[in-house]
């Protein structure tokens, strides 16, 4: 019986969430925003002391400093999300809100290798991002099912952006396979990887984070490139993509290309701290050791 209500619940509020969005002006949906964050804020007590945390270990921040900035985490983690809803109703509007830096060469990346692995984080808005490449490339995203009452929404806003999406599940041999066919697979690669088989444990913010090993494994087995990406929301609203070099990486080089796209992730989230989702457990491997599983979110 509480399934259900908790399943009816997630769906009439992703509905009423939906519906807000489509009738809000994108000029106006940071306004939307505001008080839905302080609601999460007040809803979800534990994701708020993991976020001020994350922010006073990993920057140079007194506790007040890092509240004041995790409320700001919030109000950001929910504009995005509305971002997102909106994006399903108006997706001319949406993908046009983006402007991507480096573009040309990762275009000519894949010209000359037929294939890319284009990898980001929870930075920006990385649903835009994927929605703004995936009008220039045939790209499929490596994504975890959600619970049953949105993940049909999500996944559906995201096909018809024009992005495939493949379930986090067993993803490797169908992101593969689509590579060898010379497809363009996008991943998000800043989740805790836990202590399973493929995932290495390198310092992120001087801290001891898991990570997955996979993008790199998987440019390393087919010959795709590497482009690590990042979207930033600019004070206009409108968002900023930016890709750099293509990177080749050789199966030798799998673990130093890992250590690489951290490294890359760091300097993103110090470009504008705000916009990273610091509310993830990121340092499981710090806080709690192994626990053998992978983070359970998006």
């Amino acid at each position: 019986m509480i399934t259900v209500l908790r399943y009816l619940t997630e769906r009439l509020l992703t509905l009423a969430l939906m519906k807000a969005a489509a009738v809000t002006s994108w000029e106006r949906l940071p306004i939307l925003a505001a008080p839905l964050a302080r609601l999460l804020w007040l809803a979800l007590p534990k994701r708020c002391a993991i976020t001020v945390d994350n922010l006073r270990r990993a920057l140079p921040l007194s506790q007040d400093e890092a509240k004041v900035m995790a409320r700001r985490v919030f109000r950001h983690f929910v504009l995005t999300e509305l971002e997102f809803l909106k994006m399903g109703t108006a997706p001319a509007e949406a993908i046009a809100k983006v402007r991507v830096r480096g573009l040309d060469a990762a275009k000519a990346a894949w010209k000359r290798y037929g294939k890319l692995v284009f990898v980001t984080g929870h930075m920006g808005n990385f649903e835009l991002m994927g929605a703004r490449l995936a009008q220039e490339f045939p790209l499929w995203v490596v994504a975890r099912p959600q619970s049953p009452a949105s993940w049909q929404f999500i996944k559906l806003i995201r096909e018809r952006v024009g992005m495939g999406v493949l379930s986090k599940f067993g993803s490797v041999r169908e992101a593969l396979r689509i590579l060898r066919r010379g497809g363009v697979v996008g991943i998000l690669a800043d989740q805790h990887a836990g202590g399973r088989e493929g995932a290495l444990v390198v310092p992120f913010f001087g801290r001891p984070a898991s990570v997955f090993k996979t993008p790199a494994f998987l440019a390393a087995r087919t010959g795709a490139p590497i482009v690590f990406g990042y979207d930033v929301r600019l004070p206009d609203g409108k968002h900023e993509v930016v890709l750099l070099e293509p990177k080749e990486v050789r199966e030798e080089g799998v673990e130093d290309a890992t250590i690489w796209i951290c490294q890359q992730l760091e300097r993103a989230i110090l470009r504008a701290p705000d916009q990273w989702w610091w509310l993830h457990d990121r340092w499981k491997t710090a806080r709690h050791g192994y626990r053998g599983q992978g983070d359970d979110e998006r």
